[in-house]
């Protein structure tokens, strides 16, 4: 495989949906956001927002080639959402396929529900097996394929692999530091999560003959080289330093 583009998201709630149907008009996106989880929790016992109760807060796309590395990071503080779901159908139309770590339980149906929020031509492409089909390739699939066995989250792949990992980044905080104006925040949540796909994919790749030991060094060497000439020249140090050498 010569080219892939690998994601990374961060989702946050979808506060403007929720007031409008729930009538919240009056409140502050802090307290809709109380409601929209605390009904979360009376339905399903837990806190975690379903794809149809998100957004689209951030988005990296990393594009890796044989020889060079780019990365592309957006959020909503910059750029509205509808224009970051364009950037994401850029990358498939320059730089297919798309590679995510379970996107097809996870990112796919987020996509597809908002497409349709924001009447997005390209939603009916998503991820089915078709001629017109957009190449999206789930790794978690390529790795457990349809075993049903229960995956690890993307951190723990990438550290056992020595990977560099998500260190503090969580998406359990990313709601709380958008209210509090922390967008660059989501974006490293995005970043990290789209550099390490980027990584455990070129693993998986080569083990099935997609991409030869010496092309995986290679994309490596361009991905590190990249990170390490990126502006700030602070941004990616610690997650450079948590991946350390290659071997």
């Amino acid at each position: 495989m010569s080219h892939f583009t690998a994601i990374g998201l961060a989702p946050l709630p979808d506060i403007e949906t929720a007031r409008r149907n729930f009538g919240l008009h009056d409140l502050s996106d802090e307290d809709v956001g109380k409601v929209l989880f605390h009904r979360r929790k009376q339905q399903s016992g837990t806190e975690d927002l379903g794809w149809d109760q998100q957004c689209i807060g951030a988005v990296s796309l990393v594009r890796v080639g044989p020889d060079s590395a780019h990365i592309e990071s957006l959020n909503r503080r910059d750029l509205p959402e509808l224009m970051l779901i364009d950037a994401i159908f850029q990358s498939l139309d320059s730089t297919p396929p798309l590679v995510s770590w379970d996107g097809t339980r996870t990112l796919l149906p987020l996509l597809r529900f908002r497409c349709l929020k924001h009447r997005r031509r390209g939603y009916e492409q998503l991820g089915e097996e078709t001629p017109q089909a957009l190449p999206h390739i789930d790794l978690r699939h390529s790795l457990l394929g349809d075993t049903g066995v229960e995956a690890p989250p993307l951190h723990e792949m990438a550290q056992r692999l020595f990977l560099p990992g998500m260190g503090e980044h969580r998406p359990e905080v990313l709601w709380d530091r958008w209210l509090l104006d922390d967008a660059e925040s989501l974006s490293a949540y995005a970043d990290h999560q789209a550099i390490n796909t980027a990584l455990l994919a070129l693993e998986i790749f080569h083990l099935e003959g997609r991409c030869t030991l010496g092309g995986v060094e290679q994309r490596r060497g361009a991905l590190r080289a990249m990170l390490d000439q990126a502006e700030p020249a602070a941004r990616y140090r610690p997650l450079l330093a948590r991946w350390g050498g290659d071997t």
